[in-house]
């Protein structure tokens, strides 16, 4: 396995390559990681994870997105922190 670099498994029981991924949002580094399941792109992070459908997009460039989708919505609704939201 190279470095940087997990296996996620789904409850399918098959191992899927897991990717680091961060974003810079106003000085700040967010990170996480990501991996793709058939053509579904899943981030997660420590607080949480989204996915969404490849749609021919890299899947670097995807990952990065929604993760920069994700850290902002949850800092833009403090509720979304606690489940609330």
């Amino acid at each position: 396995m190279r470095s940087g670099h997990r296996q996620a498994t789904a409850s399918t029981g098959q191992h899927y390559e897991r990717h680091p991924v961060s974003c810079d949002i106003e000085g700040d580094v967010y990170s996480g990681h990501y991996w793709v399941a058939g053509m579904i792109l899943v981030v997660s992070t420590a607080t949480g994870g989204t996915s969404r459908q490849l749609a021919g997009q890299p899947p670097a460039v995807l990952a990065r997105t929604l993760l920069r989708e994700f850290i902002l919505a949850r800092r833009d609704n403090p509720a979304a922190l606690s489940g609330q939201g």
